[in-house]
């Protein structure tokens, strides 16, 4: 038994060790397949290596269920497993895209990569009306390109911020992915209006590597009709946010930034908060982690948690 303990504890200071060398970055859009012949999407991905040394960047997609799926590397003969290893040398970079028409996917992707590295990531999601190729976003004239976007890599945080617009020619869709290979997580929304009054809130629980992706007014369906304001996320554990605005009728993509909130250093004390617009109350590990809008209380009491 003593030795079977003092080999448990080896394996968790490795894993520790392992997990502190290196860095994840998280891009939370990427989309691929057909809408309907000849109309498809494409996932275009760019790393620059912003130092002078070589960089080994490890990438892998997900669908929204969690799901890992090779998107990389498919032909001539698809490789095994799901992960893609780029070798990008220094102040170098790298262009990979999906295959238009395999694999289907709605989801995002992983990007392991040393800790002392220092990248720059992006994904340009595309629609385009042409035969696939497969051939890179790059190829095709603007003629062949019903809209496309670019959305920057993010790291994983426990409190998201950016705009939100809800009105009938344009309204955000925002995407949470939850990038642990192991726990469930709870996502608090908050909207608040340009008075910096909270509007909407709701609560999507995601699933291990599963993306939960939704415009607004399917995330707030009572929210008004006319909104610029902002939207908050803050989760149980790391999420990681990206988001764009749709313009309609056609259906357009513009970029939009969401950034990571930071907080300063938090009492560890037990933080019950009440949601005013639903009245429900929840205990919260730390005042840190309270969702933006809802106000504290002394307890719950018998309310819900």
């Amino acid at each position: 038994m003593r030795h079977l303990l003092i080999a448990v504890a080896l394996s968790l200071a490795f894993a520790e060790i392992a997990q502190a060398q290196t860095q994840e970055l998280i891009l939370p859009v990427a989309v691929n397949g057909y809408v309907r012949p000849p109309i498809h999407y494409q996932t275009t991905v760019r790393i620059v290596n912003l130092s002078g040394s070589a960089v080994q960047v490890t990438a892998e997609a997900y669908q929204n269920d969690g799901t890992a799926v090779r998107i990389f590397e498919l032909f001539p003969i698809a490789r095994s497993g799901t992960k893609t290893v780029f070798n990008i040398d220094g102040f170098g970079s790298i262009e990979a895209f999906t295959a238009e028409d395999v694999p289907d996917l709605n989801g995002w992707i992983r990007l392991m990569v040393d800790a002392t590295a220092n990248i720059q990531a992006t994904a340009e999601v595309s629609l385009i009306n042409a035969p696939v190729g497969p051939h890179p976003i790059c190829s095709h004239p603007s003629t062949e390109i019903l809209t496309t976007v670019q959305i920057a890599s993010v790291t994983a945080s426990k409190k998201f911020a950016g705009v939100a617009v809800i009105r009938p020619n344009r309204t955000s869709g925002y995407a949470i992915v939850n990038p642990s290979a192991t726990d469930s997580l709870t996502a608090f929304l908050s909207l608040f209006d340009p008075a910096a009054r909270l509007v909407g809130s709701a609560t999507v629980v995601i699933p291990p590597q599963a993306r939960v992706s939704r415009m607004l007014t399917e995330f707030f369906p009572g929210a008004t009709a006319d909104l610029m304001g902002s939207l908050r996320v803050t989760a149980t554990a790391p999420v990681a946010v990206g988001a764009i605005h749709v313009l309609f009728p056609e259906g357009k993509f513009v970029s939009l930034t969401v950034q990571p909130v930071s907080t300063s250093a938090c009492a560890q004390v037990i933080a019950p908060a009440m949601n005013p617009l639903t009245n429900e109350c929840r205990q919260f590990p730390t005042p840190c982690d309270v969702p933006e809008g809802w106000q504290p209380v002394q307890s719950c009491g018998n309310a819900n948690f």
